[in-house]
């Protein structure tokens, strides 16, 4: 089911409305204009004084779209041909020799199809990340919101940052910020000036970190695989210098770490770095389905919550998962952590998403936010108080959508 909102004022009521930033509503409703909410509430409230048209959508709730805050669309066309080979680093050799085996059309073709699926799967926001702009194009022809990272790899530290900036500065559709690779594929000064203009221009900055036991190795010793990949592509730099820290403490001690710093994995992350994170108000990005795949560990999001950090969603890319779905991620965070309410697993895929990428008005249901809205049909005559346990622990697979 897809519903276009009308242009004019109009009434939508459900049986259920999930505002996220308040309490789910039983026969509620919501008036929208031009694309935008402008009253929410109780039915019989929200009629009172609407003399415009009204359609009843019948036994759904009604949901904000999802947000899905980290993938690669650019590598959907790896889908299937990747397998886990219990080490992190030759997963990632056989990626970049899968990958350069692949012609343009199919990566344009299976990114194109990723886009179709998060659509039909209730994906409204994308922070997608991309080394070739590949995915660009896609991205403004499709009716997502998006924020694209340019992701930058250069241990050497050669780049200027005009060369990643010259295009694609100012765009009417996506938001555009860059995005270091990882603490082991950017240099020191180049992670420090990444995330300098970042922070000049109010921009989310997105790295992977923590993700893998080479990762920590490589950054406490110099040595192991992660420096002898970087030699083997000629990446590695003779000056650079280990720094005899984990991953979160030596990007804190690069002034790395702040509220807009979004923390991609950490799966490796100990209870101390996590304290670090908390201090520092970073978001992590939880993609459990990857590291699940890739077997680099789980990451610890009850410590997380338990220090008031804010988690949010991402799926990663089909390089390491079988779909793109914020559905199934948030089905995966409760099977290894039942203990999590499903309330606060459904804001990690909805506003904590929205709020890591820096996008207004989306991910909740109010007055002034966007009207990109999910149709959820109810399995059975489920009670209010088991909604949120229905939607995170029965997804569909397919949404339906509202929107404008």
């Amino acid at each position: 089911m897809e519903i276009r909102l009308s242009r004019e004022p109009t009434l939508y009521r459900a049986r259920y409305l999930i505002p996220v930033i308040g309490r789910p509503l039983e026969n509620g409703a919501l008036i929208s204009v031009e694309g935008r909410i402008i009253d929410v509430g109780p039915y019989t409230k929200v009629k009172k004084g609407h003399l415009g048209p009204e359609q009843d959508l019948g036994e759904v709730a009604l949901l904000p779209a999802l947000v899905n805050v980290h993938t690669h669309l650019e590598l959907s066309a790896l889908k299937w041909r990747l397998t886990p080979s219990g080490s992190f680093v030759s997963w990632v050799k056989n990626l970049l020799r899968v990958r350069s085996n692949i012609k343009a059309e199919e990566f344009v073709k299976a990114a194109r199809q990723a886009l179709k699926s998060m659509w039909h799967e209730g994906i409204g926001l994308l922070g997608d990340h991309g080394n070739t702009g590949l995915s660009i194009s896609l991205l403004r022809e499709s009716p997502l919101t998006a924020v694209f990272f340019r992701e930058v790899i250069d241990f050497q530290g050669k780049s200027s940052l005009k060369d990643y900036l010259k295009d694609h500065l100012n765009d009417p559709k996506i938001t555009f910020s860059l995005a270091p690779h990882a603490p082991y594929t950017v240099s020191p000064l180049l992670l420090q000036a990444i995330k300098a203009w970042t922070k000049k221009y109010n921009l989310p900055f997105s790295l992977h970190v923590a993700e893998s036991p080479e990762e920590v190795e490589f950054l406490m010793t110099g040595k192991g695989p992660i420096r002898e990949l970087l030699e083997g592509r000629g990446q590695w730099s003779a000056s650079f210098v280990a720094p005899g820290l984990r991953p979160v403490k030596y990007l804190d001690r690069l002034g790395i770490l702040d509220e807009d710093t979004i923390c991609v994995h950490l799966s490796q992350a100990t209870e101390k770095e996590i304290s670090l994170l908390s201090r520092r108000r970073a978001r992590p990005c939880i993609c459990l389905r990857s590291n699940t795949f890739l077997g680099v560990g789980i990451p610890k999001v009850n410590l997380m919550l338990k220090l008031g950090l804010k988690p949010c969603l991402g799926t990663d890319s089909l390089a390491s998962n079988d779909k793109l779905s914020i559905l199934a991620e948030m089905a995966t965070v409760h099977r290894f952590f039942p203990e999590i309410s499903p309330e606060i697993i459904f804001k990690m895929a909805t506003i904590w998403g929205a709020e890591a990428l820096k996008q207004q008005g989306i991910g909740y249901i109010a007055p002034g936010a966007r009207a990109d809205l999910l149709i959820y049909q109810l399995p059975q005559r489920v009670p209010l108080k088991d909604l949120f346990s229905c939607i995170v622990t029965q997804p569909p697979e397919q949404l339906g959508r509202l929107y404008g």
